[in-house]
């Protein structure tokens, strides 16, 4: 289904597009910086860090390999840092994952693109489906071990346990390794060119919008409403590529 808007955007409008979504996603971030947070030397980092991982994203959307992965390189390194000055060594896990998958990336989407020099997406299979809800399914049931594991190590949780509740029924230590889990699975698949992975990008985006307003990292909630916005146009951008590749 082909609809005349996203059309505009992901295509001649494309340009025009990019600039406007940065602008406001600079805008938008910078607010809840400079409302939400002490200004700290740490906040500042991740300031440019949260600026960075605007561009990166952008450019994984419109399918740019050394924009995205080179960009997105740069930004999980940030990420690293900032999570291991805090002291959250556990919390390193997802970006440092993120970074190896983006120097992968880096070269195998410079092996398969089109006469513009764009990375060309493609579909997934029955098997590559039932693999990634095996995946999801086999991390969801081990994430609890690793997570205990990492703590008898000294390195601390990736995620804390404290009884807390979303809707008084849904316990937030559970959401957080949803979020976890999902996050990982949509960065390996987007990595591999599949056009689904921008699904998994809607959903962890839903998901981590949750764990950030109930934590009040009003920050990081208005973060992820930026990137939603860029994971809708991502996968219509990314599924077009595909049909005419």
């Amino acid at each position: 289904m082909r609809i005349e808007f996203f059309d505009n955007i992901t295509g001649k409008g494309a340009k025009q597009w990019i600039l406007g979504w940065f602008l406001f996603g600079v805008l938008a971030v910078g607010v809840g910086f400079w409302q939400f947070t002490e200004h700290t030397g740490l906040d500042w980092f991740y300031l440019g860090v949260g600026y960075i991982g605007l561009l990166c994203v952008v450019s994984l959307s419109f399918r740019k390999n050394v924009a995205g992965n080179g960009l997105g390189m740069a930004a999980t390194a940030g990420e690293v840092v900032v999570q291991g000055t805090s002291g959250a060594v556990g919390l390193m896990l997802a970006p440092l994952f993120n970074f190896f998958t983006h120097v992968y990336g880096l070269f195998y989407w410079s092996k398969n693109t089109d006469a513009d020099g764009d990375m060309i997406p493609k579909s997934a299979s029955k098997w590559v489906w039932l693999i990634t809800i095996a995946f999801i399914a086999i991390g969801l049931a081990l994430f609890p071990v690793v997570n205990d594991w990492l703590a008898s190590m000294g390195y601390g949780r990736v995620v804390e346990d404290d009884g807390s509740q979303f809707l008084g029924s849904i316990d937030f230590f559970w959401i957080n390794v949803i979020a976890f889990v999902l996050s990982i699975t949509a960065q390996a698949t987007m990595i591999l060119r599949y056009s689904f992975s921008w699904w998994l990008w809607i959903a962890v985006n839903f998901v981590w919008l949750i764990v950030n307003l109930m934590t009040g990292n009003i920050i990081f909630a208005i973060q992820t409403m930026v990137y939603q916005v860029n994971a809708f146009v991502g996968l219509y951008e990314w599924y077009r590529s595909e049909r005419t590749a």
